[in-house]
């Protein structure tokens, strides 16, 4: 068995936190808004520590798995899933934006308008980073 990386590590914290968010929700008097939040923050922490250290596990188990999931095609899949995933999205926030101005909802139209405009500062941003990796 192999020794425990730092990064599983992390990802068992991850666990750590969920059950201290598990209690704050239960024992803390805070504002239904506070838990809804919360409980969303359990979610993705739980969901991501959770398939990180199932990939982990899937890697020690099988050493051909990580080899697998890496392939040439599998990696192009992944890309174009995820290029297409993001004018998905691209398409969805413009919509919001739209029914939020019609609706005369203001800061809503703002904040996904901003969101808008910064996705394709990101993608230049990730291409330029991922290229110098490469």
């Amino acid at each position: 068995m192999k020794k425990a990386t730092n990064k599983t590590k992390l990802w068992y914290l991850g666990y750590a936190v969920c059950a201290v968010i598990l209690l704050l929700i239960a024992f803390a008097d805070l504002p239904r808004a506070a838990d809804i939040g919360l409980s969303c923050a359990f979610g993705a922490i739980f969901g991501v520590s959770y398939s990180q250290l199932w990939y982990d596990r899937q890697v020690r188990k099988d050493p051909d798995f990580e080899v697998e999931v890496e392939d040439e095609r599998n990696v192009q899949i992944k890309y174009r899933a995820g290029y297409l995933t993001c004018g998905i999205d691209w398409l969805l926030l413009s919509a919001a934006t739209v029914a939020f101005i019609i609706l005369d909802y203001t800061i809503p139209a703002i904040i996904t308008g901003v969101i808008l405009v910064m996705q394709p500062v990101i993608l230049i941003v990730a291409s330029n980073l991922v290229g110098k990796k490469l």
